[in-house]
Protein backbone atom coordinates (compact mmCIF):
# COMPACT_ATOMS: atom_id res chain seq x y z
CA UNK A 1 0.00 0.00 0.00
CA UNK A 2 1.08 3.59 -0.70
CA UNK A 3 -0.04 5.92 2.08
CA UNK A 4 0.09 9.62 2.82
CA UNK A 5 -0.42 10.38 6.51
CA UNK A 6 -1.27 14.02 7.28
CA UNK A 7 1.13 15.18 4.58
CA UNK A 8 1.63 18.89 3.90
CA UNK A 9 3.95 20.70 1.53
CA UNK A 10 4.95 24.36 1.74
CA UNK A 11 7.22 26.64 -0.26
CA UNK A 12 8.22 29.57 1.92
CA UNK A 13 5.06 30.88 3.49
CA UNK A 14 2.74 29.33 0.91
CA UNK A 15 1.29 25.90 1.68
CA UNK A 16 0.42 23.99 -1.51
CA UNK A 17 -1.03 20.94 0.22
CA UNK A 18 -2.59 20.71 3.69
CA UNK A 19 -2.70 17.59 5.92
CA UNK A 20 -3.50 15.10 3.16
CA UNK A 21 -4.30 11.54 4.23
CA UNK A 22 -4.74 8.95 1.51
CA UNK A 23 -4.35 5.18 1.04
CA UNK A 24 -3.68 3.81 -2.46
CA UNK A 25 -4.08 0.05 -2.63
CA UNK A 26 -2.66 -2.67 -4.88
CA UNK A 27 -5.18 -3.72 -7.47
CA UNK A 28 -6.79 -0.29 -7.70
CA UNK A 29 -6.59 2.73 -9.96
CA UNK A 30 -6.80 5.85 -7.82
CA UNK A 31 -7.59 9.04 -9.77
CA UNK A 32 -6.90 12.53 -8.44
CA UNK A 33 -9.42 15.12 -9.65
CA UNK A 34 -9.74 18.84 -9.09
CA UNK A 35 -9.33 22.25 -10.71
CA UNK A 36 -5.98 23.82 -11.55
CA UNK A 37 -4.03 24.70 -8.44
CA UNK A 38 -5.93 22.25 -6.23
CA UNK A 39 -2.75 20.40 -5.19
CA UNK A 40 -2.99 17.29 -7.40
CA UNK A 41 0.53 17.38 -8.82
CA UNK A 42 2.01 18.31 -5.45
CA UNK A 43 0.31 15.29 -3.88
CA UNK A 44 1.46 12.99 -6.69
CA UNK A 45 5.06 14.18 -6.33
CA UNK A 46 4.94 13.61 -2.59
CA UNK A 47 3.61 10.09 -3.20
CA UNK A 48 6.48 9.58 -5.65
CA UNK A 49 9.12 10.73 -3.20
CA UNK A 50 10.09 13.59 -5.51
CA UNK A 51 9.22 16.17 -2.83
CA UNK A 52 9.99 15.75 0.86
CA UNK A 53 6.85 16.50 2.90
CA UNK A 54 6.96 19.58 5.11
CA UNK A 55 4.90 17.64 7.66
CA UNK A 56 3.58 14.11 7.78
CA UNK A 57 4.91 10.98 6.15
CA UNK A 58 4.55 8.92 2.98
CA UNK A 59 4.79 5.15 3.41
CA UNK A 60 5.23 2.37 0.85
CA UNK A 61 4.35 -1.08 2.18
CA UNK A 62 4.62 0.32 5.69
CA UNK A 63 8.09 1.83 5.22
CA UNK A 64 8.82 5.57 4.92
CA UNK A 65 9.81 6.56 1.38
CA UNK A 66 12.82 8.29 2.95
CA UNK A 67 14.14 4.85 4.00
CA UNK A 68 14.51 3.72 0.35
CA UNK A 69 17.63 4.61 -1.59
CA UNK A 70 17.06 5.97 -5.10
CA UNK A 71 17.74 2.66 -6.86
CA UNK A 72 15.49 0.66 -4.55
CA UNK A 73 12.66 3.11 -5.05
CA UNK A 74 13.12 3.28 -8.83
CA UNK A 75 12.85 -0.49 -9.11
CA UNK A 76 9.38 -0.38 -7.57
CA UNK A 77 8.02 3.05 -8.47
CA UNK A 78 7.75 4.71 -11.88
CA UNK A 79 6.57 8.26 -12.57
CA UNK A 80 5.25 9.66 -15.84
CA UNK A 81 5.41 13.46 -15.61
CA UNK A 82 3.47 15.98 -17.68
CA UNK A 83 6.43 17.15 -19.76
CA UNK A 84 9.85 15.58 -20.27
CA UNK A 85 12.50 17.40 -22.28
CA UNK A 86 15.75 15.73 -23.30
CA UNK A 87 18.92 17.83 -23.50
CA UNK A 88 20.49 15.56 -26.11
CA UNK A 89 19.17 13.39 -28.96
CA UNK A 90 18.10 9.83 -28.18
CA UNK A 91 16.24 7.22 -30.13
CA UNK A 92 12.80 6.13 -28.96
CA UNK A 93 14.25 2.72 -28.02
CA UNK A 94 16.91 4.38 -25.86
CA UNK A 95 14.31 6.55 -24.10
CA UNK A 96 12.32 3.45 -23.18
CA UNK A 97 15.52 1.74 -22.02
CA UNK A 98 15.96 4.62 -19.55
CA UNK A 99 13.22 2.91 -17.59
CA UNK A 100 15.50 -0.10 -17.18
CA UNK A 101 18.44 1.90 -15.75
CA UNK A 102 17.70 0.88 -12.14
CA UNK A 103 17.88 -2.79 -13.14
CA UNK A 104 21.31 -3.07 -14.80
CA UNK A 105 24.87 -2.03 -14.02
CA UNK A 106 26.75 -0.63 -17.03
CA UNK A 107 24.78 -1.65 -20.09
CA UNK A 108 21.36 -3.16 -20.73
CA UNK A 109 21.12 -6.92 -21.00
CA UNK A 110 19.29 -8.76 -23.74
CA UNK A 111 16.46 -9.13 -21.24
CA UNK A 112 16.29 -5.36 -20.72
CA UNK A 113 16.24 -4.83 -24.48
CA UNK A 114 13.42 -7.35 -24.82
CA UNK A 115 11.31 -5.68 -22.13
CA UNK A 116 11.80 -2.27 -23.76
CA UNK A 117 10.63 -3.71 -27.08
CA UNK A 118 7.64 -5.35 -25.40
CA UNK A 119 6.67 -2.08 -23.70
CA UNK A 120 6.85 -0.25 -27.03
CA UNK A 121 4.70 -2.96 -28.61
CA UNK A 122 2.14 -2.57 -25.83
CA UNK A 123 1.78 1.11 -26.73
CA UNK A 124 1.71 0.47 -30.48
CA UNK A 125 5.04 2.24 -30.96
CA UNK A 126 7.33 -0.56 -32.19
CA UNK A 127 7.76 1.04 -35.61
CA UNK A 128 9.09 4.19 -33.92
CA UNK A 129 11.95 2.44 -32.08
CA UNK A 130 14.68 3.96 -34.27
CA UNK A 131 13.15 7.45 -34.49
CA UNK A 132 14.76 10.46 -32.85
CA UNK A 133 12.59 11.13 -29.80
CA UNK A 134 12.78 14.90 -30.35
CA UNK A 135 10.93 14.55 -33.69
CA UNK A 136 7.81 13.00 -32.13
CA UNK A 137 4.48 14.73 -31.74
CA UNK A 138 3.17 15.38 -28.25
CA UNK A 139 0.90 12.35 -28.36
CA UNK A 140 3.63 10.07 -29.70
CA UNK A 141 5.99 11.26 -26.96
CA UNK A 142 3.37 10.49 -24.31
CA UNK A 143 3.02 6.94 -25.58
CA UNK A 144 6.80 6.50 -25.51
CA UNK A 145 6.93 7.81 -21.95
CA UNK A 146 4.23 5.35 -20.97
CA UNK A 147 6.32 2.59 -22.52
CA UNK A 148 9.31 3.81 -20.47
CA UNK A 149 7.48 3.60 -17.15
CA UNK A 150 5.98 0.22 -18.06
CA UNK A 151 9.47 -1.11 -18.79
CA UNK A 152 10.70 0.29 -15.48
CA UNK A 153 8.27 -1.71 -13.34
CA UNK A 154 7.50 -4.52 -15.76
CA UNK A 155 8.44 -7.23 -13.30
CA UNK A 156 7.03 -7.45 -9.80
CA UNK A 157 9.75 -7.12 -7.13
CA UNK A 158 10.58 -10.04 -4.87
CA UNK A 159 9.07 -8.02 -2.02
CA UNK A 160 6.78 -5.02 -1.99
CA UNK A 161 4.41 -3.39 -4.43
CA UNK A 162 4.87 -1.92 -7.88
CA UNK A 163 3.70 1.69 -8.12
CA UNK A 164 2.79 3.61 -11.27
CA UNK A 165 2.19 7.36 -10.93
CA UNK A 166 0.77 9.23 -13.93
CA UNK A 167 0.51 13.03 -14.13
CA UNK A 168 -2.03 13.94 -16.83
CA UNK A 169 -0.96 10.99 -19.01
CA UNK A 170 -3.55 11.50 -21.79
CA UNK A 171 -3.47 15.27 -22.27
CA UNK A 172 -2.02 15.09 -25.82
CA UNK A 173 -3.71 11.89 -26.96
CA UNK A 174 -6.74 11.41 -29.17
CA UNK A 175 -9.70 9.39 -27.91
CA UNK A 176 -8.45 6.00 -29.14
CA UNK A 177 -5.06 6.31 -27.47
CA UNK A 178 -6.46 7.83 -24.28
CA UNK A 179 -8.37 4.60 -23.78
CA UNK A 180 -5.42 2.46 -24.87
CA UNK A 181 -3.14 4.05 -22.28
CA UNK A 182 -5.69 3.95 -19.46
CA UNK A 183 -6.65 0.36 -20.26
CA UNK A 184 -2.97 -0.59 -19.96
CA UNK A 185 -2.76 1.22 -16.62
CA UNK A 186 -5.84 -0.63 -15.42
CA UNK A 187 -4.36 -3.93 -16.59
CA UNK A 188 -1.29 -3.21 -14.47
CA UNK A 189 -3.56 -2.56 -11.48
CA UNK A 190 -5.28 -5.90 -12.12
CA UNK A 191 -1.79 -7.43 -11.76
CA UNK A 192 -1.81 -6.00 -8.21
CA UNK A 193 0.19 -2.85 -8.92
CA UNK A 194 -0.71 0.46 -7.27
CA UNK A 195 -1.78 2.97 -9.92
CA UNK A 196 -2.38 6.67 -9.20
CA UNK A 197 -3.27 9.10 -12.00
CA UNK A 198 -4.17 12.75 -12.37
CA UNK A 199 -6.91 13.22 -14.95
CA UNK A 200 -8.79 16.35 -15.99
CA UNK A 201 -11.51 14.56 -17.93
CA UNK A 202 -14.09 13.64 -15.29
CA UNK A 203 -15.76 11.07 -17.51
CA UNK A 204 -12.46 9.28 -18.16
CA UNK A 205 -11.82 9.35 -14.43
CA UNK A 206 -15.22 7.79 -13.67
CA UNK A 207 -14.69 5.14 -16.36
CA UNK A 208 -11.26 3.97 -15.18
CA UNK A 209 -11.01 4.79 -11.47
CA UNK A 210 -11.63 2.37 -8.67
CA UNK A 211 -11.21 5.23 -6.20
CA UNK A 212 -11.72 8.97 -6.78
CA UNK A 213 -9.92 11.62 -4.73
CA UNK A 214 -11.19 15.18 -5.21
CA UNK A 215 -8.93 18.07 -4.23
CA UNK A 216 -9.78 21.72 -3.73
CA UNK A 217 -7.59 24.62 -2.56
CA UNK A 218 -4.78 22.34 -1.43
CA UNK A 219 -7.02 20.01 0.60
CA UNK A 220 -8.41 16.55 -0.05
CA UNK A 221 -12.06 17.52 -0.26
CA UNK A 222 -13.52 14.04 -0.68
CA UNK A 223 -12.43 10.44 -1.20
CA UNK A 224 -14.89 8.15 -2.96
CA UNK A 225 -14.21 4.39 -2.75
CA UNK A 226 -16.64 3.98 -5.65
CA UNK A 227 -16.97 6.50 -8.53
CA UNK A 228 -20.72 5.83 -8.44
CA UNK A 229 -20.77 7.86 -5.20
CA UNK A 230 -20.03 11.04 -7.16
CA UNK A 231 -22.83 13.59 -6.78
CA UNK A 232 -23.85 16.79 -8.52
CA UNK A 233 -23.43 18.94 -5.37
CA UNK A 234 -19.91 17.58 -4.89
CA UNK A 235 -18.99 18.37 -8.50
CA UNK A 236 -20.36 21.90 -8.23
CA UNK A 237 -18.55 22.42 -4.94
CA UNK A 238 -15.17 21.28 -6.28
CA UNK A 239 -15.26 22.67 -9.82
CA UNK A 240 -17.57 25.69 -9.38
CA UNK A 241 -19.47 24.64 -12.50
CA UNK A 242 -23.11 23.49 -12.70
CA UNK A 243 -22.91 19.85 -13.78
CA UNK A 244 -25.38 17.03 -14.13
CA UNK A 245 -24.93 13.29 -13.73
CA UNK A 246 -26.53 10.89 -16.22
CA UNK A 247 -26.19 7.13 -16.43
CA UNK A 248 -24.33 5.60 -19.37
CA UNK A 249 -26.75 2.94 -20.65
CA UNK A 250 -23.86 0.73 -21.82
CA UNK A 251 -21.71 0.76 -18.67
CA UNK A 252 -24.26 1.85 -16.04
CA UNK A 253 -21.62 4.31 -14.79
CA UNK A 254 -22.22 8.04 -14.27
CA UNK A 255 -21.63 10.46 -17.14
CA UNK A 256 -20.97 14.11 -16.36
CA UNK A 257 -22.42 16.88 -18.52
CA UNK A 258 -22.33 20.64 -18.02
CA UNK A 259 -25.79 22.06 -17.40
CA UNK A 260 -27.06 24.67 -19.80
Amino acid sequence: MLEANLVSYAIGEKTLLHDATLACRPGEVTVLLGPNGAGKTTLLRLLAGLYPPSTGQVLLDGHPLSSFNSTQLARQRAVMSQQIHLAFPLSVQDVVLMGRYPHFQRSPTRHDQHLAQQALADMGMSSFAGRDYSTLSGGEAQKVQMARVLAQIWEAPAQGSRVLLLDEPVSSLDVQYQHQLLQRARQLAHEQAIVVAILHDINLAVSYADRLVLLKNGHIHATLPDPAELTEPLLRDVFAVDMRLLINPYTQKPVVVVAG
